[in-house]
């Protein structure tokens, strides 16, 4: 994510796919829970499962939340790995220049150590998404002007609608772990603790390696963390219009640790400015 999960958001990995055929797929929170009086559970629910079942029961997609957006999308892009040492690389590289990455290709090669930063305006209206203005603004390293040219044109991570994504993620691993349930096997759901922020109670749910922090009242998520393995992703969500909760940032990492191949890490944050 990149992402197997979340196709598209983490887009320099995605670029590492095409090299590599295949990628690796708050302060002051107090961990107590105190469960409201109001709240009658239905025979045999778990409070972590009242949480999660409010918040699938009010999800709904973006376009039925809101009629128009207007954002900005900052992105910040970085690796350290020498994608030299990778097996097979001319013929890796090769299938990589014909899916178009070819100017990205030759940057991601030459430089070990590589960064950079790129912004972009996002209009969403009734459901459809259109760009403007995409600027690179930061580089660690000097690229050609095809180079940037071509980083600008394959920018597509950074208008997913991930609004809709995220709560998807969530549906899909309550699924799984109520596949588990049926087992009756351990499913690493539940609820660690809560806070108050913004005037709302936020509940924080684990769903195995997930970790959801749950806005009461308007059930949508405020938080969303989760590890595969050595990686880590952290995103973070603040409330832009009345019981909505929109993107505003975000961060992944993720490590390279297959066996004759070089060590290292790509990692991207994201930051969502509404206006």
């Amino acid at each position: 994510m990149m992402d197997v999960i979340i196709r598209n958001i983490l887009f320099l990995t995605l670029l590492l796919c095409c090299l590599t055929a295949s990628a690796q797929d708050s302060d002051g929170i107090t961990k107590t829970v105190q469960l409201p009086e109001t709240v009658v559970l239905a025979e045999g629910m778990t409070f972590e499962e009242y949480l999660i079942k409010n918040v699938l029961d009010n999800a709904k997609p973006l376009k039925k939340r809101v009629d128009a957006l207007d954002y900005t999308v900052r992105c910040q892009l970085e690796k350290d790995i020498d994608l030299k040492k990778i097996p097979h690389r001319r013929t890796l590289t090769f299938f990589a220049r014909l899916a178009g990455y070819g100017k990205i290709v030759s940057a991601l090669m030459q430089h070990k150590h590589f960064g950079i930063t790129m912004t972009e305006d996002i209009s969403f209206r009734k459901g459809k998404i259109a760009t403007s203005n995409a600027r690179m603004v930061e580089m660690l390293q000097p690229l050609t002007q095809k180079q940037i040219k071509s980083f600008l044109k394959h920018d597509g991570m950074m208008s997913v609608n991930v609004y809709d994504k995220f709560y998807d993620k969530v549906r899909d691993k309550a699924k799984d772990l109520q596949k588990k349930y049926k087992k009756k096997q351990q499913t690493g759901m539940k609820c660690v603790g809560s806070y108050v922020a913004d005037n709302r109670t936020m509940y924080i749910v684990k769903l195995d390696s997930m970790e959801v922090h749950i806005a009461e009242g308007c059930w949508q998520i405020s938080s969303i963390s989760y590890n595969e393995g050595q990686n880590n992703m952290q995103y973070k969500f603040s409330e832009i219009k009345p019981n909505l909760y929109l993107l505003t940032s975000g961060r992944a990492k993720f490590y390279l640790d297959k066996k004759k191949w070089p060590k290292g890490f790509v990692s991207m944050k994201m930051n969502y400015t509404y206006h």
